[in-house]
């Protein structure tokens, strides 16, 4: 399965995985609850899954994300939020400090 970028949520998806570790490694040494945003197909999702001392919490708005992140990524669980980040009480995922991660849409 693959997902389609759609135009109406302005996504684009990151394919350089250099690129990906790199910012992964960067925010590993911030805070431990880390929020990624639109995670698309996983690219950000795998290198934050390999680091055990990240509290990890996925929001994704498309649906068909949401369907390959699960396909892929089952160990994410309930820890993948289908949701639009915009219309979430962050106070409810994450008590205190967390780090905001993701490939952010470009509108």
């Amino acid at each position: 399965m693959k997902v389609t970028p759609k135009k109406r949520l302005g996504q684009h998806f990151l394919k350089d995985e250099d690129i990906a570790l790199k910012t992964v490694n960067a925010l590993a040494a911030g805070n431990k609850n880390v929020l990624e945003i639109g995670a698309g197909m996983g690219v950000l999702t795998k290198y934050l899954l390999e680091n055990e001392d990240i509290n990890l919490k996925v929001v994704e708005i498309d649906e068909e994300s949401v369907e390959y992140l699960t396909a892929h990524y089952p160990q994410l669980g309930a820890n993948l939020l289908p949701a639009d980040f915009l219309t979430l009480d962050l106070d409810r995922i994450f008590q205190g400090k967390m780090s905001i991660i993701g490939n952010f849409p470009y509108n």
